[in-house]
């Protein structure tokens, strides 16, 4: 793959770049600077894989772990753009307070086939499936590291882990003593502020912390001032306590509110154009409450409790609110006694309760639900040949008021031929659980005009998604993977992995009735109805370098290759177009590649440049262009506590469109290049 600079300007600014850059590197050859081996990051403690705790070199799956200091470095002020890291993830900038974050295909609004965990609560939203980006946050530099994993991984964590799990790991209180202030403010980014402070009390520590705001517009392509401003603030807490010298405790908790704005292409068969622009605002509420406790037993196996509470209220100005209170429970049991298994085993249970109001844009009923989830696990690691190979076995059993029962089993090989190479191989079976909306919703989509080519008829139509009383099946995919990793040097290793995934029973939907209405015009509904009538095939190949070519230069290039096959079932038109439309709605390539410099022990230079492809948007004759963008960041300390840093984003394009919006008929916006300047002082 070749990745063009398109203007001369893109051109002057990397040659001005790798020039700064060079100089400065030759000015500090002789500061001291501590060096780094990659055989440290490869022992890095994963623990989402398999839920228990292994060295990243020694994981069956593909995991690419974003570490506290990448997040640092990279410049990015929210979780989304922090996961662009990572290959195989795509993440796509709607607006500059939404994103569309997917993994291996099947991105949208709400991606639906990625399961995202902070400290094991699940962030899923079960309205539109997906998660809403906007409500989840925490403070950056209170984040040891982002595991990834990609490919299914339902056997360990249940259905809508189709394509993989992200987990968002904090730190433990006792790393986050003393007080940390964070101040900022940029072009994009308005301003910004964090505090956070920690303590002792007794045979515990604690922090507590609060962030706040204020985020720019984007604009459109034809130079209107977007609506997708954001306002946002956050107060959390985190408390780690030794019960005992065998048990130890953890509860942490966050309270949020934010406002989010939007403007929507609202269907309108009085319009000549189909549709009538209207400014939208998005208020959003919420809190959570988390415990776990951790049990070393008398027989030496271990044991884990967690559970959590959930509160959230959303209102979308005019067209939906809703309320809903989640509570979990997950336990689970390590047996490690028994010789060459490794066997774990769990029990979960989850109540979700909601209180949806809507109007007739959006139309959901019945007003509320109660959705339970019921669950088993059991999992075995099985040492066929100690440190050479390793077979896993394991499955879950799920049962939930939605979608019924279902099996998730998964069977995973490794093979270490020495201590620095290994290989492995995956079979899984995954599921995705329908939402409220798809079960639930009728939705005006869009309006064609009369006398056009896509509807020569006098009469304007209107398309409606219409799903009320309609049975939907759970989505299926059956996943194969392949992975290889080695450590060259201590300062060269590689990460590749491979994969082929089926999938079964895809949400789409299909031709339905049509209505002829005389009010306020003469005008004929269509209505769409969903259905399982859409398959697919995915393939694709990640690769990922971690490479010093000097103790003080950390250079991290990944490639991600991906196809994507869908097709209807049933040769309806509104299915194929469906199909079409999943097919094309992630690229097919991308390119990063961060550069990582600790010019002294005082200051550090980065770069990120990325290359993505072109992708399908909502009309099957128009595509999202390609783009390559340049983040830089310099940071700078004039004394030991104190770090002032410069970040520019996207300083490659001055504008450009990421994604065009599904689902909601939100307007395209196009994501501006920002710059900003940030001070953290720590006390």
């Amino acid at each position: 793959m070749t990745v063009f600079f398109r203007s001369p300007l893109h051109q002057h600014l990397l040659a001005c770049a790798l020039a700064t850059v060079s100089a400065v590197c030759h000015a500090n050859e002789a500061s001291e600077l501590p060096e780094i081996s990659l055989e440290d990051l490869l022992k890095v403690e994963v623990t989402s894989a398999s839920r228990k705790t292994e060295q990243l070199h020694d994981v069956a799956a593909a995991v690419f772990v974003i570490s506290r200091d990448d997040i640092e470095r990279s410049g990015a002020t929210s979780i989304p753009e922090v996961l662009r890291m990572a290959p195989g993830i795509e993440v796509a900038r709607l607006a500059n307070n939404r994103w569309a974050v997917s993994v291996r295909g099947f991105n949208g609004r709400f991606a639906n086939k990625l399961l995202v965990l902070m400290d094991g609560r699940s962030m899923y939203s079960p309205l539109f499936s997906g998660v809403l980006w906007e409500y989840e946050d925490t403070l950056l530099e209170d984040v040891d590291r982002i595991e990834v994993i990609r490919g299914a991984g339902a056997a360990m964590w249940g259905s809508n882990a189709v394509n993989g799990v992200i987990n968002i790991i904090t730190r433990r209180a006792r790393d986050t003593q003393g007080n940390l202030a964070v101040a900022g403010a940029g072009s994009e980014e308005r301003a910004f502020a964090a505090f956070r402070h920690g303590g002792e009390v007794g045979n515990g520590h604690y922090r507590v912390w609060g962030k706040a705001f204020v985020r720019d517009g984007a604009v459109t392509p034809d130079d209107r001032k977007g609506n997708d401003y954001w306002r946002n603030s956050r107060v959390g807490f985190r408390s780690d306590w030794n019960v005992s010298p065998s048990q130890r405790l953890m509860i942490s908790g966050a309270a949020y509110s934010s406002q989010t704005g939007d403007r929507w292409l609202l269907p309108d068969v009085l319009s000549p154009t189909g549709a009538s622009l209207s400014d939208r605002r998005q208020d959003g509420q919420g809190g959570h409450l988390l415990s776990r406790g951790e049990w070393t037993l008398a027989d030496g196996s271990e044991a884990v409790l967690q559970t959590y509470i959930d509160h959230s209220r959303i209102n979308l100005q005019n067209d939906l609110s809703e309320t809903r209170t989640t509570v979990d429970l997950d336990f689970q049991h390590r047996l490690t006694t028994m010789g060459r298994h490794d066997l774990m085993w769990g029990l979960g249970y989850r109540q979700s309760r909601d209180k949806i109001e809507t109007n007739d844009t959006i139309h959901i009923t019945p007003t509320k639900r109660n959705i339970s989830l019921t669950s088993a696990f059991i999992y075995d690691d099985i040492a066929l040949l100690p440190e050479k190979l390793r077979l896993a076995l394991g499955a879950r059993f799920e049962n939930n008021n939605l979608s019924g029962f279902e099996i998730l089993p998964n069977a995973r090989l490794m093979w270490t031929p020495t201590p620095t190479q290994s290989i492995w191989t995956s079979l899984s079976r995954a599921t995705r659980t329908p939402s409220r909306s798809e079960l639930d919703s009728a939705i005006d989509l869009q309006v064609s005009p009369a006398g056009t080519p896509a509807n020569p008829s006098p009469f304007p139509v209107l398309i409606r998604y219409t799903a009320l009383g309609e049975m939907l099946r759970t989505e299926s995919v059956r996943a194969f993977e392949i992975g290889y990793r080695q450590q060259f040097a201590p300062s060269l290793s590689l990460d590749v992995a491979a994969f082929h995934n089926r999938y079964e029973n895809l949400r789409a939907t299909t031709t339905g009735n049509q209505q002829l209405f005389f009010y306020p015009i003469p005008y004929i509904l269509q209505n769409v109805v969903p259905d399982n009538s859409n398959r697919a095939r995915a393939r694709g190949v990640e690769i990922a370098v971690d490479w010093y070519p000097l103790t003080w230069w950390r250079l991290q290039p990944s490639y991600t290759y991906l196809h994507v096959d869908a097709w209807s079932a049933s040769g309806d038109e509104t299915s194929a177009a469906f199909a079409a439309g999943v097919q094309t709605s992630s690229p097919r390539q991308k390119f990063s590649l961060r550069s990582s410099m600790s010019l002294s022990n005082q200051q550090q230079l980065d770069f990120w440049l990325r290359y993505v492809g072109k992708m399908g948007t909502n009309s099957l004759s128009s595509t999202v262009a390609s783009h390559t963008a340049l983040d830089l960041r310099y940071a700078w300390r004039p004394i030991r506590n104190l770090e002032l840093s410069l970040v520019g984003q996207n300083l490659f394009d001055r504008r450009h469109v990421e994604i065009v919006p599904n689902m909601l008929p939100s307007e395209t916006l196009e994501i501006q290049r920002g710059v900003y300047a940030k001070a953290r002082w720590e006390f």
